[in-house]
């Protein structure tokens, strides 16, 4: 059965999801999806949001809290710089706000316009031992990432949750997120204050999703020069190498028969969003990244039996992988 009310918000997310600014500044449209059914899984009576570009995510937890019919998000962002979003260039807490009065959502979402750790007074009496999610995608740095962290987690209630964005690196080129999460292992906060998960997406930024289990005051360290020591001193450089780098993943299409290569052949990777690579004269494809789980792959070319639903069983632990996918040639 329809309903006219979250109707009309999903019909104002597919407009600013076709937005020309919309991404990839905005998180990916899966990665949103995630965050709505989150929020009706969890569901929580306040939610905080630092860094929201243009309220897309935001957009999606408050149709959440709308559905739920409780329950609130503010969303904090510097709104510090322009966008075209249809009507020329525009600050970004116009577009936000535009959107917000468009999907009927000004009752659950309030934007707050500054730095997080310079607003936090302002907003303190409203969150304090309150928050039920934390979601920080604001300043990716090491510094800016703690400094979000060490101001607003202590008043994440117990029980509650916290979604980290960009924590793989090598693929979304911010370290913070990803230092943290180490950290916060690594000094033992998880799994005895945290428990975390973190779970690939399908652009390769992933996503950490944390419980807080502890009910300790933490104030972790931005000073990492004995974390990184007691790192190099226990991993090796080939576990490091995979930290930085992307794995690599060669996809080499040959004739059954002769075992040559086979050039201009099609390969599609629907867990990629339809991704599609062609071969080149050495008949392979090289992928600069990967979910690491089964990837299924269709292959096509001309004069060849498609090839449909070929299995590739990426392992993460590994930096270089080749799959050799045979073609039998036509009659």
């Amino acid at each position: 059965m329809n309903n006219p009310v979250t109707d009309h918000i999903t019909e104002t997310i597919k407009e600013m999801d076709s937005l020309t600014c919309s991404h990839p500044a905005s998180v990916n449209a899966d990665v949103a999806t995630i965050y709505y059914a989150l929020t009706k899984m969890l569901r929580p009576l306040l939610v905080v949001e630092i860094g929201c570009f243009i309220g897309f995510s935001t957009l999606h937890f408050a149709h959440a809290l709308k559905e739920l019919g409780f329950g609130r998000i503010i969303s904090i962002d510097a709104f510090d710089w322009e966008v075209d979003a249809g009507k020329g260039m525009q600050n970004r807490q116009i577009v936000a706000e535009d959107f917000r009065k468009k999907a009927d959502l000004e009752s659950v979402i309030t934007y707050i316009k500054g730095y997080s750790t310079e607003v936090y007074a302002q907003i303190s009496g409203q969150i304090k031992n309150k928050i039920d999610l934390l979601y920080i995608d604001g300043d990716h740095s090491v510094k800016g990432v703690f400094a979000d962290f060490n101001t607003y987690y202590n008043d994440v209630r117990l029980g509650g949750y916290l979604i980290l964005h960009d924590i793989y690196p090598s693929m979304c080129g911010v370290e913070g997120p990803r230092v943290l999460i180490d950290q916060l292992k690594a000094s033992g906060i998880v799994p005895h204050q945290l428990e975390l998960i973190e779970m690939q997406t399908r652009d390769g930024y992933g996503i950490a999703l944390l419980r807080k289990v502890g009910n300790r005051h933490i104030q972790i360290s931005c000073d990492l020069s004995h974390f990184w020591k007691k790192i190099f001193r226990k991993a090796s450089k080939k576990v490091l190498q995979r930290w930085v780098n992307s794995a690599r993943i060669v996809v080499k299409v040959i004739d059954a028969q002769t075992r040559r290569p086979i050039s201009g052949a099609t390969v599609l990777c629907p867990q990629r969003g339809d991704e599609y690579r062609v071969t080149g004269m050495d008949g392979a494809v090289h992928l600069d990244h990967y979910i690491p789980n089964r990837y299924l792959v269709d292959i096509v070319t001309t004069g060849y039996q498609d090839k449909r639903a070929v299995m590739m069983d990426v392992q993460a632990e590994k930096t270089f992988q080749e799959f050799i996918i045979e073609m039998i040639p036509e009659g």
